[in-house]
């Protein structure tokens, strides 16, 4: 028996085949690219340095929130820093009331070059998180929307830390902090060792539905074993991959298995995850992974690629690789937390060429979606997300982060060139009297929404007349009411022409 999904008044995508009826669909799936807009912040002062990477943005009622590695090289600097003979990590803070201009506030809690006129939460330098002997890199800080959690650990950050015994690295693991208003913390707990890196942006959410915590974060494995142990590197036979473990109270945790991307995915190294919940459909997790290729070899491509010099440079004074890697960022969804669907092209390929572009550092988005208004008087908002750029480039104006856009619900679509094309879906239910899409068209475009019985036939006064235009919220008008077939299992059928569909949800919105 076909099986009949239960949306209610979910907002469903068309990002994969869940709702698709593959028998019947010849518009085709492609997926969207952000568009860069402008530069919101620069990490020019002193104590952020050349290498500010790693940023999370929370909203938090008001405002946004803005989390920050921030840290020199001093290896790349013709003169020497105020913190070249100092353990370099340090968690920075701004926040925005309306995500496009920041401030970074005098916070007064840490010392640089002897003053605390900053905006540094903590420095690695002085761990006053509990251990001493523990310095490191990456935190990623939530707002815990558990009803059991005390208030004073309302925000929990991760933070992937070496330990180490006089310099010696003995464990890598990550900890967890906590505060009570976001900018004051303290060490929680330990969450997770093994003796590889954390140095990514590792993440947590909070699992309303399920009522648990889940966590990602960076792990490696072998081409011949996906299930090794998280940490175990064997050199040139080692993928950096993503890990997943889930925990009731955020103390006790399940041990780590890779997210899983289907047998025919090609074996990326990953970096960064940005798992996330999709603000306009919490039942959905996005995230937007740093694919690092990493190449071994001096080509003449290296020759006529921008930043020659640079390159070169950083190769000659710390590692190869930070001349060889350049990084995209790419694209992946799930509707289950373990299992994930990821496009194997980029979602967000490096600038054009220029002193700054084409480095490993590229396309590290920030972790957090923000749905701001257009640019554009009286358009619909826009999904607003920040990268980074200009990493590795020693010059006083430092990182720069840049704000994208992507159309709401727009990174994949169903499409059809102007030769008409059909979506249709599988049965379901709704709840609701209204039907909204989220489409685009050409002018000469067009779409003809028609609602079939779960077999696929008709009902008659549910064909909408043709449908043109560009809006994330367009009701679709039939002659008969939508609320008569309320709890009744249907089917959408789309004809389209030289048009877009990402989206669609029934609404309740008749008055008494």
């Amino acid at each position: 028996m076909e099986r009949v999904f239960d949306i209610g008044t979910r907002r469903e995508v068309f990002w994969d085949d869940y709702l698709v009826d593959l028998r019947y669909t010849t518009a085709e799936r492609i997926l969207h690219h952000p568009v860069r807009k402008e530069v919101v912040m620069k990490c020019s002062e002193a104590w952020e340095g050349d290498c500010c990477y790693f940023f999370n943005v929370l909203k938090d009622d008001d405002r946004y929130r803005m989390y920050y590695e921030a840290r020199n090289t001093p290896e790349i600097y013709a003169e020497e820093t105020p913190d070249a003979d100092r353990n370099l990590f340090r968690l920075c803070y701004a926040e925005s009331q309306d995500g496009l201009h920041w401030v970074k506030p005098s916070l007064g809690i840490c010392t640089f070059d002897g003053s605390t006129d900053n905006n540094i939460i903590w420095d690695a330098d002085k761990d006053d998180w509990h251990d001493p002997t523990a310095w490191g890199e990456s935190i990623f800080v939530m707002k815990d929307t558990n009803p059991a959690c005390p208030p004073e650990e309302r925000y929990k950050g991760i933070h992937g830390v070496f330990r180490h015994n006089n310099k010696k690295v003995t464990e890598h693991t990550l900890k967890c902090l906590v505060s009570a208003d976001g900018i004051h913390f303290r060490f929680g707990w330990y969450i997770y060792a093994h003796d590889r890196f954390f140095d990514s942006l590792n993440t947590v959410l909070y699992d309303e539905t399920e009522g648990k915590y889940i966590c990602y974060f960076r792990g490696w494995h072998t081409s011949g074993d996906l299930e090794n142990n998280a940490g175990i590197s064997a050199g040139k036979d080692s993928t950096r991959d993503i890990r997943r473990m889930e925990s009731p109270d955020f103390k006790n945790w399940s041990d780590p298995k890779i997210i899983e991307f289907g047998e025919d995915a090609p074996d990326f190294h990953l970096y960064i995850n940005n798992v996330q919940k999709y603000p306009r459909a919490p039942h959905l997790l996005v995230g937007f992974p740093a694919r690092y290729p990493e190449r071994t070899v001096w080509t003449d491509n290296y020759d006529q690629l921008c930043g020659r010099t640079n390159r070169l440079d950083r190769m000659k004074k710390t590692v190869p690789r930070y001349g060889y890697t350049v990084t995209d960022a790419m694209f992946m969804f799930s509707r289950d937390s373990v299992h994930f669907e990821r496009p194997s092209e980029a979602f967000l390929r490096p600038e054009p060429e220029c002193d700054w572009s084409w480095v490993y550092g590229d396309c590290f988005a920030a972790a957090g979606l923000m749905e701001l208004p257009s640019d554009l008087p009286g358009a619909d908002p826009e999904l607003s997300f920040l990268v980074t750029h200009r990493r590795w480039f020693p010059e006083k104006e430092g990182v720069y982060l840049v704000r994208h856009v992507i159309r709401s619900d727009g990174f994949i679509s169903r499409h059809a060139g102007f030769d008409s094309k059909l979506l249709v879906t599988k049965p379901f239910l709704f709840k609701g009297d209204t039907l909204r899409i989220n489409f685009e068209t050409s002018a000469a475009g067009y779409l003809k929404v028609e609602i079939l019985d779960k077999t696929g036939r008709p009902i008659e006064g549910y064909e909408s007349c043709e449908i043109f235009g560009n809006s994330i919220d367009r009701k679709v008008g039939f002659n008969r009411k939508i609320k008569d077939l309320e709890g009744k299992p249907i089917r959408l059928r789309i004809v389209m022409s030289d048009a877009d569909v990402y989206s669609f949800c029934f609404t309740e919105e008749a008055k008494e």
